[in-house]
């Protein structure tokens, strides 16, 4: 009995989470059922197309995966994580232009986007299935 309270609270707390980080965070989300659905990770990045795919690449290998990126937008490289592996991402809206260098080789999604959002705050909700997997982004604030 003591299981399936513990079960209810666990799941209950997961609703929470989600339902704040929905609406009171104000994060951006794709929406399945609408025909102008909102990109997972910002809205509107037509003033980063001076940024050329030379300075980033994703590559996945029998090896693994590989994140290559000099001085290249968050919001752009989680874009670019989402439409090669399905990982939503939700980003809050003044981290989107934060530029990133990195080198990452993982042997999978997971691990490589683990690496990569390592040093921000954020809540990471993974499943078997990385479509369903959700990771949320938070602009940290310093405590007094």
């Amino acid at each position: 009995m003591k299981y399936f309270f513990a079960w209810i609270t666990i799941v209950t707390t997961l609703i929470s989470v989600f339902a704040y980080a929905e609406t009171g965070l104000n994060f951006r989300s794709k929406t399945e059922h609408s025909s102008n659905a909102l990109n997972p990770v910002a809205s509107d990045f037509s003033n980063l197309d001076h940024i050329k795919s030379s300075k980033s690449s994703i590559n996945a290998t029998s090896k693994g995966i590989q994140f290559h990126f000099r001085d290249y937008p968050l919001g752009e490289i989680l874009r670019n994580i989402h439409d090669e592996s399905g990982i939503h991402f939700n980003l809050a809206p003044q981290m989107r232009d934060t530029l990133v260098s990195i080198d990452i080789e993982a042997k999978n999604w997971k691990n490589s986007v683990k690496k990569l959002i390592v040093d921000f705050s954020r809540l990471e909700v993974w499943t078997n299935q990385l479509k369903t997997s959700r990771i949320w982004l938070m602009k940290s604030m310093p405590q007094d």
